[in-house]
């Protein structure tokens, strides 16, 4: 065999590396070691858990603007407390309050339907139709302390959680609010005395 079609050593040295390339990264992938499995899985849940978290901040943030009120932080301590009382509710699905230091949205839906945390937000936010700003108060028979505890206007902090519950009953969305809002006598608007 000629030299000239024996390949070149930086060739062979190139594809070697190649190789070694692809192995470390389907290893990192965990294909190869399972260890990198669940540690690739870890990665992914925290990822979707901050985009959620994000997209919940953005989606009150937005509603509070239209409001007039000053935007919110999120908030991990509330988050994790808004998870622990959704695991604890996940069984039933249950729509019950914690009964927490809080201020506190709940919010259930099927398996079957797409509900983003813009879209939840908005759903609250619908109640604002039923808040009567002049008497501080529900219109008779509706519902309006979602919207309320959104725009509140001392709440500073948020953190929501969203647990799917057992026998496919759904999801349930808790968000924590602190300070709370929706005490009795007092506007969200108006700062108190």
């Amino acid at each position: 065999m000629s030299s000239s079609s024996l390949p070149h050593p930086l060739f062979c040295l190139s594809i070697s590396s190649l190789l070694l390339l692809l192995l470390l990264i389907q290893s990192a992938a965990g294909t190869l070691l399972p260890g990198n499995k669940a540690a690739a899985s870890r990665v992914t849940y925290r990822r979707k858990r901050m985009t959620q978290s994000a997209q919940f901040v953005l989606a009150h943030n937005a509603a509070r603007g239209t409001s007039g009120v000053s935007s919110l932080k999120w908030d991990k301590g509330l988050a994790r407390f808004a998870s622990d009382w959704a695991k604890q509710r996940k069984a039933d699905c249950k729509m019950t309050h914690s009964g927490g230091p809080y201020g506190e949205n709940i919010f259930w839906h099927q398996n079957s339907e797409k509900w983003s945390p813009k879209r939840v937000v908005a759903k609250w936010m619908q109640e604002g139709f039923n808040y009567d700003r002049t008497t501080n108060s529900c219109k008779l028979g509706e519902m309006c302390g979602h919207y309320t505890q959104i725009v509140w206007r001392t709440t500073t902090a948020v953190g929501c959680a969203r647990e799917k519950c057992d026998n496919n009953r759904g999801f349930l969305v808790v968000c924590e609010y602190s300070p709370s809002g929706n005490y009795e006598g007092e506007s969200p608007f108006d700062m108190p005395k």
